[in-house]
């Protein structure tokens, strides 16, 4: 039996997944802001309603973001932390990536969004399908023109958009776009996690760093903007 566990925290409304020989079997919310003190938890009543362990796990995947700098930081924390622990592998898949996935089943286009630099949103277009594929990005776009760079990469096709939070779902229908339901992403980072594990990608685990898509808005005391 072969059982990978996923992990998002990239997104406000977190979540952990597991899938076993290749099947999803179980989903757990986490809460939002509640990233830190429900992850544990919710992973233990994730796998004993399997009857299994930590222990039992032949991998794990996570959310590399772009996404919450704290919510990034916890999950990849907690995933490494497991992974060394349990000399288990780790495998980093893309928030973007994540987000096509989930909405495999679009009858059209799907445009990913991620928030990015100040005045910036951070886009990407997919081909929908079973395995989504990139057809363009993810690159900056101005966060009053992302919709305008999403049509004109699909060539005059329709795009639905899927965003991670309420700001840019907004940022969507003022941009005359039409939102897609906000899907829980664990499940689609477990799916693509096992692919990556099977195809030898898995993270070095020294090395490994969440993927913010922007610079933190503190800084340290007596540090310069350059």
């Amino acid at each position: 039996m072969r059982s990978i566990l996923g992990i998002d925290t990239a997104s406000p409304e977190g979540s952990v997944a597991l899938e076993i020989d290749g099947v999803p079997a179980g989903l757990e919310p986490l809460s939002p802001g509640g990233h830190s003190s429900g992850l544990s938890a919710a992973v233990g009543r994730l796998l004993a309603a399997r009857g299994l362990a930590v222990d039992s796990l032949s991998g794990l995947a996570v959310s590399e973001g772009p996404g919450s700098f704290t919510g990034l930081r916890v999950g990849l924390a907690w995933a490494k932390g497991v992974a060394l622990g349990r000399s288990l592998r780790l495998a980093l898949v893309s928030a973007h990536e994540a987000a096509a996935h989930a909405h495999r089943d679009a009858t059209a286009r799907v445009g990913t969004v991620t928030h990015g630099e100040r005045g910036f949103v951070v886009a990407a277009l997919w081909h929908p399908g079973e395995r989504a594929s990139l057809a363009w990005g993810p690159e900056a776009a101005p966060d009053d023109e992302f919709m305008e760079r999403l049509l004109e990469a699909a060539a005059g096709e329709d795009v639905l958009v899927a965003a991670p939070t309420d700001a840019l779902t907004e940022a969507v229908l003022d941009l005359g776009g039409t939102p897609l339901p906000r899907r829980a992403l664990a499940g689609a980072v477990a799916t693509l996690g096992e692919r990556a594990l099977r195809e030898g990608r898995f993270a070095d685990l020294a090395a490994a760093a969440p993927s913010y898509g922007r610079a933190p808005n503190a800084r340290k005391p007596g540090s310069h903007a350059r």
